[in-house]
């Protein structure tokens, strides 16, 4: 068996599935006001999809320590390496990282308000 793609493939899987539950989820806050009252059946619908998305979170995350794990050698290699390209490639994950912690502080405080 060939555990890297089982591996890549089954991420893919539920980061896809986290997006699209995370995001049908954020939506239906918004539409359904606070004093509402939610009929059953998208109650339960959206208790299974909140379900769904906790697990998937935590399957996603046990694969990527499987994923690093398998892939250790070459992340030791990236991380080590002093050429102008990795540097890039480090700068611009770096940049990733502080626009999505940006973008998730705006969205926090526009939700605050």
């Amino acid at each position: 068996m060939n555990y890297r793609a089982f591996i890549s493939i089954s991420m893919f899987i539920f980061v896809v599935i986290l997006f699209t539950t995370g995001l049908i989820i954020e939506v239906a806050e918004e539409l359904v006001g606070e004093d509402e009252a939610i009929p059953s059946y998208l109650y339960l619908i959206m208790s299974f999809l909140t379900a769904a998305h906790v697990f998937s979170g935590i399957f996603f995350t046990a694969l990527s320590v499987f994923h690093i794990i398998k892939n250790w050698s070459a992340l030791k290699k990236y991380l080590k390496a002093k050429n102008d390209k990795i540097n890039k490639e480090r700068s611009l994950a770096l940049a990733w990282i502080a626009i999505i912690a940006v973008l998730g502080f705006i969205v926090a405080l526009i939700k605050e308000s």
